[in-house]
């Protein structure tokens, strides 16, 4: 099974996708190209990138954008720019980062807005909703899942980009991450190489990993009969 054809499975009971950590559009693109024709709501603090960002959405009417950081509260949060604006964090990065992406410098810094998803959930009207969330934010992955508060557990689907060495000064670690996922209840649905990883030692620097609620709201119509109980859908 290839990345998209099983965002395609596990995309077709979604009814909203958040796109934590938006970037240039790149995630939002590429669930379309997965088939995902619902609505996508994608943050992104740098405001230089944002510009990319909503430029790329400014033609799909379902695309919304917000130019905040998702975070463990509301305020502001300083955001130490790269030069590609791929490895823009509010973590300085490791010597390990500057060895695997030297073109990708610091650009200075930028200080920014930041909602917790707890205080966006009803203003972005995702109650009774079926959510996919999406984060890639370089490190802040944990707090953003923190900030959510109560509303975690009606995501169905999570998606994170998941650390397996020290990229950022200070972030939370892989044990840190699937601990409090296991906590909250989420379990894994798969694992995916993100990065082909250090040529020098043959470390795998991260994964993307996709994981399933077990106490978000029900199935959608339909689903019991997809499949054999375990949320999986049948062999063909």
């Amino acid at each position: 099974m290839t990345s998209q054809e099983r965002r395609r499975i596990l995309l077709r009971d979604i009814d909203v996708v958040i796109d934590g950590g938006a970037n240039g559009g790149q995630f939002g693109k590429w669930m379309r190209q997965c088939g995902f024709d619902g609505e996508i709501i994608s943050f992104e603090p740098a405001s230089g990138t944002f510009d990319v960002l909503r430029e790329v959405a400014r033609s799909d009417d379902d695309w919304h954008c917000h130019n905040v950081a998702l975070g463990p509260e509301d305020g502001q949060v300083l955001l130490h720019l790269t030069r590609t604006s791929l490895g823009s964090s509010v973590f300085r990065r490791t010597d390990l980062h500057s060895r695997m992406w030297p073109a990708d410098v610091e650009a200075g810094t930028e200080l920014v807005p930041m909602r917790s998803l707890g205080s966006l959930w009803n203003e972005l009207g995702l109650d009774g909703r079926r959510v996919y969330l999406k984060l890639d934010v370089e490190g802040a992955e944990l707090s953003v899942l923190k900030g959510a508060g109560p509303f975690l557990d009606r995501v169905a689907l999570l998606e994170l980009e998941l650390p397996l060495a020290d990229l950022h000064h200070e972030a939370p670690t892989l044990d840190d991450m699937l601990n409090f996922l296991t906590a909250r209840g989420f379990s894994v649905v798969a694992l995916e190489q993100n990065h082909s990883g250090d040529d020098a030692t043959g470390q795998m620097l991260m994964i993307d990993g996709i994981f399933r609620s077990s106490i978000a709201g029900p199935t959608a119509p339909g689903q019991a009969d997809r499949d054999d109980g375990t949320g999986r859908p049948p062999r063909p």
